[in-house]
């Protein structure tokens, strides 16, 4: 999580979102039915409650208690949550039957034959288990001429720009050092498993794991057209390939410091590093022959990589790179295919039952090829500007309210406050959609294979990336879809974006009261204004630039306080043996942690300019904005994905998201009458904003 953008199907490296989204998910997904909708606008959910508990012993469970023991995860989920889920169910039923209108000709706007073709053919699954299959043969038969170093970098540039992360990962960033300007990035990448330490952990359940990945591997390459003994075989190769790569490749917890993952060496310090790959053939089938200025992430992962290609020849490639093309595309090719990688990636990761159906997985295609083209008629049906206007209303109430926190800090000193009201000064907002809307004029679609649509969809955003470097940066592109539930802070960029997809009830009622509200979407919007200012967030200035603007002393204090956070976080167990890492988690602790403190207060300034909120259920406002919070994250999760998330996601669990921040919280303590010394109410509590 850092602030790159690269080709599609990678992760954005200092990208701070509210979620962090399952990368097979947003493309996997019979139907179960969906749980309840949320409550009516700002009204405390009470059959979400569970009474017997003490909110002073167990906020979470006294806020969420009710709706866990009634509310079933869907068969197609790996985990379903009051406020997401549901949000994100409503969103995919509009889009679909706009994306319906659009498949049958009835369609508004520039684009709608295009989307309306690309869901159609998606929706096809005859053309899957022929046309599509058809074209992965071709896609095989250029793998199969892979001879030397050459071949090896043709193949590995082309699968790049088709959306598969062979061996790494090549894309555009903005450069740390001079936020105006976009560079190469190259990074580190071409493993099948979710994180480098599924690839090393010796422990009983991870050699269990990396058992049934060799047996999915296998049944992939058959697939394929590999024998069966061949595939086995070929299947061991490829998992011994990526062990190699996971080992020299960065943990998670380092991949956080900015400083760790820039080293602009240019392409002279990238061919130095892994000088056996044909660097010179790799750019010019980019399309980027000329191409000089390059982050290179990790030297230590491309020394590791030049090692690699040492000790195996170029033909011995030939497996690995089948296995990474069948599991970047498998979702557009046949039913065989699509059940086996859901059965692993999905299944056995998860605990997900079933695949989604068939519409859904198609919608969310959809929004990732054409996102901007479909997001004008959801836009127009689901946020309008009164809902732009309230939300914005909130927002400058939230940045007032960080205002007077660092104004009024004592432990900060005032050169580097006002370092910090200057970068606060200088955020960026965006809110529901953005002022332009991208083209897709180039981008070619047709009703004849959906693979083929797909990687075209995958080529023209790889090529629009690529196209930046060497430019000035463009402040106003977007790097989510309007539709999408979700929220993020741009470090490099000094952003705030805040999408009409996030912008729904639970978090945000248009006509909804404030206590809800701000309890809702104002601690989202306090959360992403807190990123510009957590452990990672705080080491950009104004404009971007990766600087340290802090005095040696105020710094030294802010490490103080956030250790204490990854101490606090660090001593939780959600599952089995498996204790959250403080330090991967920190900065999104530290966001919710200020992002409830600064929506706290934004309430308060409301509430003195408006009058209190009215009491509801037996509550006062204030109680109703820590419920509102508590509840939008009131979620069930399956076994296997929260083990997942606890070794992958800089998030912590739910439970946590909630507990962890009121803990700290005085508002808390004396909203709810905790006495001292309760669980919800500790003697010692961290304090960072």
């Amino acid at each position: 999580m850092r602030g790159m953008t690269k080709t599609p199907g990678a992760r954005p490296l200092v990208v701070c979102s509210l979620l962090l989204l399952p990368a097979w998910l947003a493309a996997c997904g019979p139907r179960a039915a969906a749980p309840a909708a949320p409550s009516p606008p700002g009204v405390v959910d009470e059959a979400a409650l569970d009474r017997s508990v003490n909110p002073c012993d167990d906020f979470y469970q006294f806020a969420c208690g009710g709706w866990m023991k009634s509310t079933e995860i869907p068969p197609d989920r790996a985990q379903w949550t009051r406020s997401f889920s549901v949000i994100t169910e409503r969103n995919l039923a509009t889009l679909r039957a706009i994306l319906e209108r659009d498949a049958g000709g009835k369609g508004e706007g520039p684009y709608a034959d295009k989307l309306g073709a690309y869901y159609a053919t998606c929706m096809d699954e005859a053309k899957a288990e022929t046309a599509s299959l058809s074209a992965l043969k071709e896609g095989i038969a250029a793998i199969d001429k892979v001879s030397d170093a050459r071949t090896l970098a043709q193949v590995v540039a082309t699968q790049q720009l088709a959306g598969v992360g062979a061996l790494f990962e090549f894309g555009q960033q903005q450069d740390f050092k001079d936020a105006t300007q976009v560079i190469g990035v190259a990074d580190q990448g071409g493993i099948g498993l979710p994180d480098r330490d599924y690839y090393t952990k010796d422990d009983a359940k991870s050699v269990e794991l990396r058992k049934d990945y060799l047996g999915h591997v296998t049944r992939m390459l058959e697939l394929a057209g590999d024998k069966p003994k061949d595939a086995a075989r070929f299947a061991q190769a490829v998992v011994d390939l990526e062990t190699r790569l996971a080992k020299v490749s960065l943990r998670r917890v380092d991949r956080r410091d900015p400083a760790k993952v820039y080293h602009r060496l240019e392409r002279s310090g990238l061919q130095k590093a892994a000088p056996r790959f044909d660097w010179d053939t790799f750019f010019q089938a980019l399309g980027t022959p000329t191409l000089q200025p390059i982050n290179v992430v990790s030297p230590e992962f491309f020394a590791g990589l030049n090692e690699l290609l040492g000790a195996t020849p170029p033909a011995a490639l030939r497996p690995y790179l089948r296995w990474q093309l069948v599991h970047a595309q498998a979702r557009a090719l046949g039913a065989r295919f699509v059940d086996e990688d859901f059965g692993f990636m999905v299944k056995r990761l998860t605990g997900a039952a079933a695949l989604k159906p068939r519409w859904k997985r198609c919608v969310e295609s959809t929004d990732y090829a054409l996102g901007f083209a479909l997001a004008q008629q959801f836009v127009k049906e689901t946020f309008g500007e009164e809902g732009k206007t309230r939300s914005k209303e909130m927002l400058d109430r939230v940045e007032a309210a960080f205002r007077a926190t660092v104004t009024g800090l004592p432990w900060m000193d005032e050169p580097t406050k006002a370092q910090a009201l200057d970068k606060l000064a200088h955020i960026n907002n965006k809110i529901g959609y953005p002022d332009g809307w991208r083209g897709y004029d180039a981008l070619a679609v047709d009703r004849a294979s959906y693979r083929g649509n797909l990687i075209r969809a995958n080529q023209f955003e790889a090529r629009r990336q690529l196209d930046k470097i060497g430019k000035p940066v463009d402040r106003a592109e977007w790097a989510m879809t309007p539709p999408t539930v979700n929220a993020y802070y741009e470090a490099s960029l000094n952003e705030m974006v805040f999408p009409a997809g996030i912008l729904q009830p639970p978090f945000f009622y248009k006509d909804g009261g404030d206590s809800t509200n701000y309890g809702g979407i104002g601690m989202v919007i306090g959360h992403e204004l807190t990123h510009g200012f957590d452990d990672e967030g705080r080491k950009f200035d104004a404009l971007g630039n990766l600087r340290e603007w802090w005095t040696a002393e105020a710094g030294k204090k802010f490490e103080e306080r956030a250790a204490c956070v990854a101490r606090q976080y660090g001593g939780y167990s959600p599952v089995d043996d498996l204790h959250l890492d403080g330090n991967l988690t920190l900065g999104e602790n530290i966001a919710d942690l200020g992002g409830m403190k600064l929506s706290f207060a934004a309430l308060r300034s409301t509430h003195a300019q408006r009058g209190p909120a009215a009491r509801a259920a037996g509550f006062d406002e204030a109680q109703q904005f820590f419920l509102g919070y508590a509840q939008a994250w009131c979620t069930n999760r399956r076994p296997e994905e929260e083990r997942r998330r606890v070794v992958t996601d800089p998030h912590s669990p739910p439970r946590y998201r909630v507990n962890g921040v009121v803990v700290n919280l005085p508002e808390f303590q004396a909203a709810f009458q905790c006495k001292a010394g309760a669980k919800m109410a500790p003697v010692e509590r961290c304090q960072v904003w």
